[in-house]
């Protein structure tokens, strides 16, 4: 039985950088193939309220109602669900994500307009769920699935991991707004592999998607990267858990970007221990512009409690390999992991900048599925809220015997206002002409061209403006630029320069309705 599907990505803060939802895309892709009808819907580029959602559900007419979800955002999936049952009670809703996948009996308790939960890898679970609602012979035998027995919630066996990823189709980028993201020149992600060999306490990957690595076929790989290339982003990130976790397929990939030709800029995520010069020579050749390490600490006592299997000593050689090479290391670090102290983390902030390196701080979260939240006393955390929206990593929930939550706060915000308040003069000068190195005054107008299209997404501009009278004497794109240049405070030199790169890269389009001349996304 073929359905009517909207996928839903909940709404959280745009300035996380955010990219077309993976899942949901390989989701969206996998269901549209097996002959159902699918809409994604992606609320953190399309403002939300419950009025906006019942013109979508007026206008899709889904029969289901599918919702992902990570832990900072999850009230936000619980609230669409809610107003979606509200909206129209007939539709089925089901939600996935990690968060949904480790607190399924917590998510199915607090809400009665929750009906399924899909836990980890969602596509089989969620075909095989559809065909179960059509047969109408009842949920047990859907591996992966949670849901209710009348008052009882019932958790079925999980199902194993897909052996053969390449069995899944490409995700489909057509079925999101790509222009929204490619205005705000932000980039868009990729995976070449689903899996984690590693256990950092901190972390639900190896739990959610496997120990053992799953890898796309290299031409495959390929095949996606060339036809990304093609779409005009600024950058390519490839987002595995461990892109570089088997060095000699990830320098196949490489070589194979070189005899194709390929020249597109991307990032990927890499570990200290698994690089070495002639995997960064390949990664540069091919490409690859910044590699992002997850450092964690300054602390080898901190690294070793938190079963990171690093030292100081592989960080700061992968920082200084990568810096010869011609790639920009990106170290990233987290506060009040246990064991931390006033002492450590002064350590950790003065290694942190000795990298020579550009970095940056989370704070623990200590996640559902997380071994550092499930034996949170062998590790003499105190978790002190369970309000999900806190859990952003940027703001501390966890106290511990040696330093309180008030105190990581502090150093983090210390640090971050230093940064805002350096680059808020730095743009301030170069508003009034100072000259800066190139590369400084790249990220000058980068950020500011980010800022005013995430304005003109987030407050929807593009779709407010009125109109221009078609043939006035001053131009269509002379009026949209101005009326843009008053909603977002930027000068219209600013504007007009901005607005050339939206229609330059093909973001929006005219469009003649009524006598008036308006804009819209591609």
């Amino acid at each position: 039985m073929s359905y009517t599907i909207l996928l839903v990505n909940p709404q959280y803060p745009i300035e996380e950088t955010p990219s077309p939802p993976m899942g949901l895309l390989y989701l969206g892709t996998y269901m549209r193939d097996r002959g159902h009808r699918v809409t994604i819907v992606d609320y953190v580029v399309n403002p939300y309220s419950r009025e906006r959602l019942r013109e979508v559900i007026g206008s899709v007419k889904p029969d289901i109602l599918g919702v992902t979800a990570v832990t900072m955002n999850v009230k936000k999936a619980l609230m669409i669900v809610d107003d979606c049952k509200m909206i129209d009670p007939r539709i089925t809703t089901v939600m996935g994500g990690p968060h949904a996948t480790f607190d399924a009996q917590g998510l199915m308790a607090g809400t009665q307009s929750l009906d399924f939960i899909v836990r980890r890898e969602g596509e089989l679970t969620f075909d095989e769920l559809c065909a179960a609602i059509g047969s109408g012979a009842g949920f047990g035998h859907v591996r992966g699935l949670t849901y209710r027995d009348g008052v009882r919630i019932v958790h079925n066996e999980d199902r194993p991991l897909i052996e053969d990823i390449n069995t899944l189709p490409m995700p489909d980028r057509s079925l999101v707004e790509l222009s929204k993201y490619r205005a705000m020149g932000l980039a868009i992600n990729m995976v070449t592999s689903r899996g984690c060999p590693h256990q950092c306490i901190f972390c639900v990957g190896s739990r959610m998607v496997g120990r053992k690595v799953r890898y796309f076929d290299v031409s495959r790989v390929v095949d996606e990267f060339e036809m990304l290339a093609g779409l005009g982003f600024r950058q390519i990130n490839i987002v595995d858990d461990l892109f570089t976790s088997h060095k000699k397929r990830c320098m196949q990939i490489c070589d194979e970007i070189v005899r194709r030709g390929i020249v597109c800029q991307w990032s990927a995520f890499a570990r200290v221990d698994t690089v070495n010069e002639d995997l960064l020579a390949s990664l540069k050749k091919a490409g690859c512009s910044d590699l992002c390490f997850g450092i964690e600490s300054g602390n080898q006592e901190i690294l070793d409690l938190v079963k990171k299997k690093t030292n100081l000593e592989m960080c700061r050689k992968a920082i200084d390999m990568c810096k010869k090479a011609g790639i920009r290391p990106l170290a990233s670090f987290i506060l009040g992991l246990p064991g931390e102290t006033p002492e450590t983390m002064k350590k950790t902030m003065d290694f942190a900048a000795s990298l020579g390196a550009h970095y940056g701080y989370h704070i623990l979260a200590p996640f559902p599925g997380s071994e550092v939240r499930e034996e949170r006393e062998k590790y003499k955390i105190r978790i002190i809220t369970e309000d999900w929206d806190r859990y952003d990593a940027n703001q501390c929930i966890c106290d511990q015997d040696g330093m309180r939550c008030e105190e990581i706060d502090r150093t983090y915000t210390d640090f971050n206002q230093k940064f805002k308040t350096k680059f808020a003069q730095l743009l301030r000068d170069y508003d009034k002409g100072e000259k800066y190195s190139p590369d400084v005054e790249t990220m000058i107008r980068n950020f500011k061209e980010f800022h005013f299209a995430m304005t003109v997404v987030t407050q929807d501009l593009i779709a407010k403006y009125p109109g221009a009278e078609s043939g006035a004497r001053q131009g269509a794109v002379e009026q949209v630029i101005a009326y843009l240049a008053e909603k977002t405070g930027y000068t219209l030199d600013d504007a007009r320069a901005y607005v050339g790169v939206f229609l330059k890269n093909g973001c929006i389009e005219p469009v003649v309705s009524g006598g008036k001349e308006s804009y819209r996304w591609v």
